[in-house]
């Protein structure tokens, strides 16, 4: 998987800024948690079903000097993301990065999705980032907004046995940019990570996955599928004020493998 080196931030101006990374007890939201810790920024490690692996994330970055809570949270329910923003703001009170990385779906053939298969995908990969929106911007009363969307190949194009993930990541990307412009003018900054194949959990779900993995080292430029640290640095400079007039796009990491035939 790959960790992340402890180090000086990078970000000087991220240092106690307060973050919500959602799905942070695993692959890329776990890695984007502990680079964001070591830049300074105290974190939420919001998780689902787990809370042994979200206190192992979070006592994690407390030694390495960190600071970290860990709040349960189902983003595809909006009743319990009010509890979590509720708790967000009983502990801190502000909130500056909404990092939206977890996303539920049922993988599969689109023509077998039920329409119960078709709410929950959407809820948790695409609703969410609105609904999550909606609650932090009131919270960004610091002179500083940031809003980071996660996904994937599957949204632009058909990733087989993807099914309606696919449809709820095309939909997340098209709320990333509607909410770029209406937050632009409130000096909220909104921008998504593309992120490519790499050998997680959920990656593994999808049908035929590990051979894709295995042909993709191969025919990358880079000679590797992507690991959650690259995402994690990406949405570390989103975050930082580097990326202050990028804004609706999304950066693709994929070592350079949606370049190749």
């Amino acid at each position: 998987m790959g960790t992340i080196e402890r180090r000086n931030g990078m970000y000087p101006e991220l240092a106690g800024k307060h973050a919500l990374v959602t799905g942070a007890t695993r692959g890329f939201g776990k890695a984007i948690a502990l680079n964001l810790a070591r830049q300074g920024v105290k974190v939420i490690v919001n998780f689902r079903r787990s809370m042994v692996e979200a206190a192992e994330v979070v006592e994690e970055i407390k030694g390495f000097g960190g600071e970290a809570i860990a709040i349960r949270a189902d983003v595809g329910k909006l009743p319990s993301l009010e509890k979590l923003f509720n708790r967000i703001t009983e502990e801190w009170g502000q909130l500056e990065i909404v990092v939206a990385n977890a996303a539920f779906g049922v993988p599969g053939n689109m023509m077998d999705a039920t329409p119960k298969y078709w709410d929950v995908t959407m809820s948790a990969s695409a609703r969410s980032l609105l609904d999550m929106s909606k609650l932090a911007v009131p919270l960004m009363t610091n002179n500083y907004g940031r809003i980071i969307s996660i996904t994937s190949d599957g949204g632009q194009k058909v990733l087989p046995g993807y099914g309606i993930v696919g449809a709820a990541k095309a939909a997340l990307e098209s709320v990333t940019r509607g909410l770029a412009y209406e937050l632009g003018p409130k000096g909220i900054v909104v921008n998504g990570v593309l992120a490519g194949l790499a050998d997680t959990k959920s990656s593994r779900s999808i049908p035929g996955a590990i051979d894709v993995m295995g042909h993709a080292k191969f025919h990358t430029p880079l000679g590797r599928i992507v690991e959650p640290k690259d995402i994690a640095k990406v949405v570390a400079f989103l975050a930082s004020e580097q990326a202050d007039m990028i804004c609706g796009h999304f950066i693709t990491v994929d070592g350079g493998r949606n370049i190749v035939g």
